[in-house]
This record gives structure tokens, C-alpha cells and sequence, in this order.
């Protein structure tokens, strides 16, 4: 249960981070660790923190979602994994399909509300969506941004 359970959080944690990602998403530039500063290094180590645990509050209501359902998170994971991969067959009931109906619908709800939750978490701390994905880019290429994010979060 534990495995299937992270399987769906990380699921909800991609898509949702990826849609924050996908509406501002713009092309990298070659300076830009040079233009980030200490301070909004910090900034963007303060909103990466809240949105581990809004992530992780995101999962919890996923989970619940699926369960007052009526549906359990392996079978809900199975049926998920088959409709994304042709390789895979699940063959959900007709009142599975009706259940998979009310879940997405309430996982959209849940998604959506968390990518507001996060866009207000980024504008707060002084980062426009646009900055915070230079800098979640900028961190990922950079060896030097990374140990300092590193410190950041862990202390």
C-alpha cells in the first residue's frame, strides 16, 4: 500500500508542479546564475519548503478522495498506470469507470487548488512565476546552487 500510495503522491506532485511549470515556462538563459543572488536563493528555499508541505497535504486529500470513493489506491493505480500506457491492461468495471469519473473530477478540483495555493505562496515571498522557474531551472544546472539550496533547506 505504501509503494502505490507514493506511486499516486508522486503522480499528483508531478502533474501539479508540471502545470505550474508548463504556463510559465520559458526558454533558460545562458547567465543566470550569475543574476541569482543570495536573497532570492532564499526566497525561492522558503517557498520550496511550503510547497513540500502543501504537496504533502495535496496527497492526503488525493488519498481521501479516492477511498470515500469507494475505490482502493492499488486499483485506483492499476487502472491509472493502464489508461496512460497501451501496454498495460486493467479492464476496469462499469462502475469502476463511474468512480474513476467522480475521482478525476475531484482531482482536478484538488489540482487546481493547489497550483493557486502555490502561485500565491510564490507572489508572497516576492518571486514571480516566471522568476521561480528560472531559479527551479537555474538550481537544477548548477552544482554551486545546488549544495547552497541544499543548506538552505536542510537548516
Amino acid at each position: 500500500m505504501k509503494i502505490t500510495t507514493l506511486l499516486l503522491a508522486f503522480a499528483l506532485t508531478t502533474g501539479a508542479t508540471s502545470i505550474i511549470g508548463q504556463e510559465q515556462m520559458l526558454p533558460a538563459q545562458e547567465n543566470q546564475t550569475q543574476d541569482i543572488t543570495d536573497k532570492e536563493l532564499k526566497k525561492f528555499a522558503n517557498v520550496y519548503v511550503e510547497v513540500q508541505s502543501e504537496s504533502q497535504k495535496m496527497q492526503e486529500k488525493a488519498v481521501k478522495t479516492i477511498e470515500e470513493e469507494g475505490m482502493e489506491i492499488a486499483r485506483f493505480n492499476e487502472i491509472a498506470k493502464a489508461q496512460n500506457d497501451p501496454n498495460k491492461k486493467a479492464d476496469p468495471k462499469e462502475e469502476e469507470v463511474e468512480k474513476l469519473a467522480a475521482i478525476n473530477s475531484k482531482m482536478s478540483k484538488i489540482q487546481s487548488d493547489f497550483q493557486a495555493e502555490i502561485t500565491k505562496l510564490i507572489q508572497q515571498e516576492g518571486l514571480t512565476l516566471q522568476r521561480y522557474q528560472e531559479l527551479y531551472t537555474a538550481i537544477q544546472k548548477d552544482e554551486e546552487l545546488q549544495q547552497k539550496f541544499g543548506t538552505l533547506i536542510s537548516g
